[in-house]
């Protein structure tokens, strides 16, 4: 690999002085929500610059004061066009940012590739390179560092880390504090970066330096890759710190085609390193997309990135996993991929997709983030899943360890890489990276992320932007399912205990309410219960379920005893008012049915009435009793007029048909019985005909009536006599 296609990969060219027409940005606003947590945020300018670009951003914030908030940038302020460092603060958590820049060190051109971080104890230090042409072809670079102990008010000159030498352009330094308070090394400061060499074997190699003083003075380079001459090459190196002090360096080793993502670590402050792990092979994205972008021509170098889970305020279930992140290109397009280890590096999580771009987007430039405070892994990306010559920002989040990533759109327009002048068109450097850092929470508001990128839409020109997204996690709560229970004896509803929702978050100290309540007394009917989660986060998700009592207790039902009653005078029966039977049930509004009812005309007889209760919910139950009317009332006889009458011809009497008594009765079916009866022989003189009225129920009345026999005798002997005058 020749050294001037090492350079083109590794700094940034000079600005030159080209215009040409930009292109319209296209609008295409997006709201996205997902369950378990919720992105608010609204993209703000940080830069300041009119028509002079700024690009390659790096943000920090004091872990001790969220209100305290870096960002830096190239700022092509020189007068040659070439980038200084520009420097903007917020002490108001982002509201507002006030703009400086840093004098470049003597005996060098320009800055370039910034990376800011700070410490517990109110150290900012800005990491990056310094430039100076040795040769018309060839360049030298050192790391250098600006310090500052006022908490980013003012920074110190230039610090010289990896020293002044023509032959070596040390290059992509990265600058990681160690800030976690179990570390037995907190306060150190590391520094990796890329060694090339401007002599003939054209040699690279990873070096670490580390400063135990804040960033004042630094230890000798430490060589974490062998020096590897021309093409394969290492470059892209990361450093990050664990929670017991660990040091992990990762870097990208390979050609501009087949690379491997490797790491090291050191469990004595950067002194001695342990073995070379290979996380994962990797097809590099090449040096530009243009095949798959005719529009694009600015590079895309592929880098090494990495996050480490060292949460302090909730903690999280992968305290101390270790995230390795980079865009690959294996399917022919570019993508962001993930794999992270569970044992210090020694072992790696087979790679898994971090966006959910469509197939043949691309997507490049990761950043990720671990939230020192829960854990919870976010990585930026670019992407054009928006418009396909146009880039957005998209922000995953991962709450689970990186198993799983909500995908958002935090760019609230796209924006035309070719848009700014200075780079050409199409553009041929957009940056080569771009940078986000978690704002600690300040409970109850929400943990934060702010994320940083370079941007055209103002004014066609390169610009910092920057997004605040709060995190707002929502915990998961899961309902049992619908509850059915019988009352309970004797209670219009039931005691009814249910399961607790399962309910789970990324921030502990998730407490769940439900109402009513378990074990409350549920009345009969369907009730709907809700659950309420919440964490001390300020995050909430709601569920809830039924709970159907079933009334299936009859209601009791008394009857009154057995009546007896005369009939109504001149009725065959007799109109019975009887009292209501007793009702009791569990539930209100149980009604009753007697049948016959009350106030009913009755017969003469024994008539069975039976009542039936019912309650609201249909169950029911019945009595009975007998009204027993009896018939007092006498009939009515009323016989024939007396009789006389002669004797029957030869015969010593007369057979007397006489007409039946008249009778009548309050009810029918009465009878009479004359005795002797019509059609008698009665014997002379006077015989009393007694005639007996009976009705159905035995009641009797009687009336008579003489029947009187005349004997004649010239009847008696058949006319054969004679009568004397």
């Amino acid at each position: 690999m020749s050294e001037e296609r090492i350079k083109r990969i590794t700094s940034p060219p000079p600005m030159q002085q080209m215009i040409v027409q930009s292109e319209e940005h296209e609008e295409n606003e997006e709201n996205t929500s997902v369950s378990i947590l919720q992105v608010d945020s609204t993209d703000f300018r940080i830069s300041t610059l009119n028509g002079r670009p700024e690009n390659e951003p790096t943000v920090a914030v004091n872990p001790n004061n969220p209100s305290s908030i870096i960002a830096a940038s190239h700022a092509y302020t020189l007068a040659n066009g070439f980038p200084q460092f520009g420097v903007y603060r917020s002490t108001n958590g982002g509201a507002s940012f006030t703009t400086s820049f840093l004098p470049v060190p003597v005996g060098f051109r320009n800055t370039s590739d910034p990376i800011i971080d700070a410490d517990l104890n109110n150290r900012w230090l800005l990491a990056g390179i310094a430039v100076q042409p040795v040769s018309d072809t060839v360049d030298r670079a050192s790391i250098i560092v600006y310090r500052s102990v006022d908490d980013g008010a003012t920074f110190s000159n230039a610090i010289n880390v990896s020293g002044i030498d023509n032959n070596f352009f040390d290059d992509k330094e990265y600058l990681a504090f160690d800030k976690t308070l179990t570390s037995p090394f907190q306060g150190n400061a590391y520094i990796s970066y890329t060694r090339f060499t401007n002599d003939a074997a054209a040699t690279s190699q990873i070096l670490l330096q580390r400063s135990e003083d804040g960033g004042s003075t630094w230890m000798a380079p430490v060589a974490i890759s062998a020096a590897i001459g021309g093409a394969p090459f290492v470059q892209g190196s990361n450093v990050q710190v664990g929670p017991n002090g660990e040091v992990y360096v990762a870097w990208i080793e390979g050609d501009f085609t087949n690379a491997t993502f490797r790491i090291r670590r050191s469990d004595d402050e950067g002194v001695n390193f342990g073995p070379t792990v290979n996380v994962s092979p990797i097809v590099r994205v090449p040096f530009t997309l243009t095949a798959e972008v005719p529009e694009w021509a600015f590079r895309v170098p592929t880098f090494a990135f990495l996050g480490v889970d060292t949460s302090e305020c909730f903690g999280s279930a992968n305290f101390a996993r270790v995230y390795a992140v980079w865009q690959a290109y294996g399917t022919s397009n570019a993508h962001i991929l993930l794999s992270f280890s569970d044992d210090g590096g020694a072992n790696w999580s087979p790679p898994t997709r971090v966006d959910n771009s469509p197939e043949d987007t691309q997507n490049f430039f990761p950043f990720v983030s671990v939230s020192p405070c829960s854990g919870t892994v976010t990585v930026i990306y670019y992407t054009n899943r928006e418009s396909t010559t146009l880039l957005d920002v998209f922000l995953a989040v991962s709450i689970d360890g990186g198993v799983n990533f909500t995908n958002t759109r935090i760019t609230d327009v796209s924006f035309n890489p070719n848009a700014d002048p200075t780079f050409g068109n199409p553009s041929t450097f957009i940056g080569d990276y771009i940078y986000s850092a978690f704002i600690p929470p300040a409970l109850p508001e929400p943990e934060k992320l702010i994320s940083v990128w370079t941007d055209t839409r103002s004014n066609n020109s390169q610009d910092i932007f920057g997004n605040i997204s709060d995190l707002e996690r929502i915990p998961t709560i899961v309902c049992s399912g619908n509850i059915t229970q019988n009352n309970d004896p004797g209670v219009c509803g039931a005691i009814v205990n249910y399961p607790n929702p399962t309910v789970s978050t990324s921030c502990p100290g998730v407490t769940f309410s439900c109402s009513p309540p378990s074990g409350s007394l549920f009345p009969v009917g369907t009730t709907i219960v809700n659950c309420t989660a919440s964490d001390i986060c300020g995050g909430s998700a709601e569920c809830s379920f039924m709970v159907t009592v079933n009334d299936v207790e009859p209601p009791t039902i008394i009857c009154s005893g057995n009546i007896t009653q005369d009939n109504d005078p001149g009725v065959c029966g007799a109109v019975v008012n009887f009292p209501p039977p007793n009702i009791n049930d569990n539930c209100p509004g149980a009604t009753f049915v007697c049948t016959p009812a009350s106030g009913s005309l009755f017969p003469i007889g024994t008539t069975l009435v039976t009542c039936l209760a019912t309650d609201t919910s249909g169950n029911t139950a019945e009595c009975s009793f007998t009204v027993t009317v009896n018939d007092v009332e006498v009939p009515v006889i009323d016989c024939p007029e007396d009789i006389t009458l002669f004797n029957d011809p030869g015969t010593n009497g007369a057979i007397v048909n006489f007409p039946d008594p008249i009778v009548s009765d309050n009810c029918p079916n009465v009878t009479a019985l004359c005795t002797p009866a019509s059609g008698s022989f009665f014997p002379p003189g006077n015989t009393t005909v007694t005639c007996i009225a009976t009705d159905a129920a035995g009641n009797t009345s009687t009336c008579s009536f003489n029947v009187r026999v005349i004997v004649d005798p010239c009847r008696f002997f058949s006319g054969r006599c004679s009568r004397r005058r």
